[in-house]
């Protein structure tokens, strides 16, 4: 509707939440961080919105966790410690009345086990699962805030820095996998690289090169 660059909204909870092919998001109240930010710039810069946001979260998720825990990067847009998903994010684009897209991050700072749904469709913990502690939503805001800012530098001005920091954090690359396609039947593959564009390469068995702009890849390994 017009809201300028940087534009942030925060939830305290959500009544449909949603991800990535139109699944549920689910976060109880007062727990977790559910944020959304306009990024305004050309179309040709939106489909690194993702990556974008996914850094931001991997630097923020990083500082909140205990010495020795790290967090990678599940292409496309998934954050994952020790294999399990503690934050997703989706971005979708609008293009009136200028093009834009809406980066939406859901974090799971301090949901615990008991009310993360049964039939979750890949195994999550929150922050607090992890490290022992409850997490200050207030706190880890502010630091997320931080990281967005020095991300949205390389989006807008070093796009190719921006892949290869992603790259170097990318839990999905040099693996064989799954590969997921619309409207497609599932196949193995080893993924190879990322492309300027934010694309997923992978080798299929045959020796080809398929690139992966939209779908799931799921580890054999």
């Amino acid at each position: 509707q017009g809201a300028p660059d940087t534009t942030t909204l925060v939830a305290d909870y959500q009544t449909a939440g949603k991800g990535r092919a139109g699944r549920n998001w689910h976060s109880p109240a007062a727990c977790n961080l559910l944020l959304s930010q306009v990024f305004q710039a050309p179309y040709e810069c939106l489909p690194l919105v993702t990556m974008a946001g996914a850094l931001a979260v991997r630097a923020t998720v990083d500082e909140f966790l205990p010495p020795g825990i790290h967090c990678g990067i599940k292409w496309p847009n998934d954050l994952q410690v020790m294999g399990q998903k503690v934050a997703g994010i989706l971005a979708e684009v609008e293009d009136l009345p200028s093009p834009a897209a809406i980066l939406g991050l859901g974090i799971n700072l301090n949901t615990t086990a008991s009310q993360f749904p049964d039939d979750l469709r890949r195994p999550a913990a929150s922050l607090r699962m992890l490290g022992g502690n409850r997490i200050d939503r207030s706190d880890f805001l502010g630091a997320l805030l931080g990281h967005l800012d020095q991300v949205r530098k390389d989006w807008l001005w070093s796009p190719r820095k921006l892949v290869a920091d992603f790259s170097r954090h990318c839990l999905s690359l040099d693996r064989w996998v799954q590969v997921h396609l619309p409207g497609q039947a599932p196949f193995r593959a080893k993924t190879c690289a990322i492309n300027p564009q934010g694309i997923l390469l992978v080798e299929d068995e045959s020796g080809t090169i398929i690139p992966v702009a939209a779908g799931d890849v799921d580890p054999l390994e």
